[in-house]
């Protein structure tokens, strides 16, 4: 019995290891977005101070709706990690509830194991002790 117990536990253990690199996976790709939009927002940055400092007059009306417009893209990109932010932290959060449920089913798991292990050397012992009782009356 406590041997199916055992592979019953081991395998609640590996489903929750499953769960979570499915949930790890999901945070590298978000985390992967965030670190695409956060340079995209640098590039914009870094293009906005370069393209303002254009002197021409012929240039200034143009320049005016690029800064609009790159100024816009950025606030798009800004809302864009906002939106991402939640669930990233919801993500960790699930992380560490499905790492505490991953730990619990091992813990139960291994002290099962020692107790069986305790159970059998104690068995064991109790008959070395009846063998040599049954020597020493010889």
């Amino acid at each position: 019995m406590p041997a199916k117990r055992r592979r019953a536990l081991s395998l609640m253990e590996r489903m929750y290891g499953l769960d979570i690199d499915q949930v790890t996976r999901d945070m590298a790709e978000l985390r992967r977005q965030m670190k695409t939009l956060k340079a995209n927002r640098e590039d914009l940055r870094e293009r906005l101070t370069r393209e303002r400092n254009v002197t021409s007059r012929e240039a200034q009306p143009y320049v005016a709706s690029f800064v609009d417009a790159v100024t816009r893209q950025m606030r798009r990109l800004e809302h864009k990690m906002l939106e991402l932010e939640p669930e990233l932290i919801k993500h960790e959060t699930r992380l560490r509830d499905l790492y505490q449920q991953q730990k619990i089913y091992e813990s139960v798991r291994l002290k099962d194991l020692r107790d069986e292990q305790a159970a059998r050397q104690k068995r064991e012992q109790g008959e070395l002790e009846e063998l040599t009782l049954l020597r020493w009356n010889r």
